[in-house]
């Protein structure tokens, strides 16, 4: 009996074995590629939604079209998705380090599926109206609002140590890079290969965060970056704690006046403006715009893979002012392009700069800022980004009216990498 049960216990061992071995490849390539399993799921899931929602944008732009024939209101439902992000952004970061972030992330991509879902469903019953539709729009972005810095705030929590955040970081960033690719992949399989219509997009869209959601699901960790206690004080004094934090904080501060100033340089011109531009100086169409983005995609992840080597020889301060002063001057040979050859490969040049940015910023803020107050800050960066894009946006469309679009590239090319010169200034940032 006794050797029955030495036997049993052997064969179970080596099945234990067997099976554990099996496992061991899969693991290996995991933790190689994601550092480990959560960041994998969390990667995972960032990535099939991002997709849905550069899906989602074009539909719903093509649907008002459809719906009003006005661009003029499409411009304002369009709006909507900034909206959010400058009224409720600061609140969305105190609630973010109120509850366990995990769980803001799981009701964030619920409450976005069934939004989405509500389209289809309203035009069906030509329910749907320009009102309806920037209420549903306003409502969605109010998801990302808090699903964003409840996601930079997690990281931390799903790495060993603080060594590993800027990989972990690059990881998490890399997901919209390739999203740039699958999204429209997926809208033109589906609307030419399937003759699917444009509403039914949004059907597309609700499956990805629904996809999201069981990714976020199945990560597993003890705490979620933050430790959610009983009897907060009162919610105006924890928006006045973090915006004290980042008034005191000179490091936290400069990095928002300069990704303020920053954004307001570049991000209008790398939007509209390249819309413009195709239009007017390269005389080509929207095909010819939508293979400039695939551009913007294969340098941004290039410039991922190469972080590493940045990472040698220069600490999350320094990556991220020479990723701003990259970023300027690599728009300045717009000034002279004239060809969409020469447009493609500047992008490509210019988009290897933007992972220093997206990258080191969260890392700096994660390094330095305690997690209880890193959701708030988050927001706030959020906050400046938002708005000073938006108002980028503006000032780009009403610029391009009077002034050409090389000229434009060749000044704030000058004027952005200006603001990274003018950030080495500042010791502390520098030196973080």
């Amino acid at each position: 009996m006794n050797d029955s049960h030495e036997s049993r216990e052997s064969s179970a061992s080596h099945t234990e074995q067997s099976e554990s071995h099996e496992r061991k490849p899969a693991r290996r390539l995991t933790e190689r590629l994601f550092e480990n399993r959560n960041l994998g799921l969390l990667w995972f899931g960032q990535t099939i939604s991002i997709a849905g929602d550069s899906v989602y944008e074009k539909a719903l732009l093509w649907l008002m079209l459809d719906l009003t024939g006005s661009s003029g209101i499409t411009g304002i439902v369009a709006l909507s998705a900034y909206l959010p992000s400058l009224v409720v952004g600061l609140w969305a970061g105190v609630i973010v380090d109120r509850i366990d972030r995990r769980t803001v992330m799981i009701v964030a991509d619920a409450a976005r599926a069934v939004l989405v879902l509500t389209i289809p469903f309203l035009h069906a019953f030509h329910l749907l109206s320009p009102a309806v539709l920037f209420g549903i729009t306003f409502l969605v972005a109010s998801g990302a609002t808090f699903f964003n810095p409840a996601r930079d705030s997690l990281v931390p929590s799903l790495v060993k140590d603080r060594v590993r955040l800027l990989k972990a970081n690059a990881i998490i960033q890399s997901s919209w890079m390739f999203a740039l690719f699958l999204g429209p992949a997926v809208a033109l399989a589906f609307l030419q290969g399937l003759n699917v219509s444009a509403v039914e997009l949004f059907y597309i869209d609700a499956a990805t965060f629904a996809m999201s959601l069981v990714a976020i699901l199945g990560i597993s960790v003890a705490r979620s970056g933050n430790t959610p206690v009983t009897g907060h004080p009162p919610i105006m004094k924890e928006l006045v704690e973090g915006l004290r934090t980042a008034a005191n904080d000179v490091r936290v501060r400069w990095l928002l006046i300069i990704t303020a100033v920053n954004n307001l340089f570049i991000m209008g011109p790398a939007s509209i403006g390249m819309a413009v531009f195709v239009r007017t100086v390269l005389d080509q169409g929207l095909g010819s715009l939508m293979l400039i983005e695939a551009m913007y995609a294969i340098g941004m992840i290039t410039g991922t893979l190469l972080l590493p080597i940045w990472r040698r020889y220069f600490n999350n301060g320094r990556i991220l002012l020479i990723g701003m002063v990259l970023d300027g001057l690599t728009f300045i040979p717009l000034f002279w392009v004239d060809t969409l050859l020469g447009t493609c490969v500047t992008i490509i040049i210019h988009s290897m700069a933007i992972p220093l940015l997206v990258v080191a910023r969260p890392s700096i803020v994660q390094e330095i800022v305690p997690s209880r107050m890193q959701g708030r800050i988050f927001s706030m960066i959020g906050v400046t980004v938002v708005g000073f894009t938006a108002l980028s946006t503006g000032l780009t469309g009403a610029v391009a009216e009077f002034v050409s679009m090389p000229v434009v590239y060749g000044v704030i090319g000058i004027g952005a990498a200006l603001c990274g010169i003018w950030g080495f200034t500042v010791q502390p940032l520098r030196e973080t």
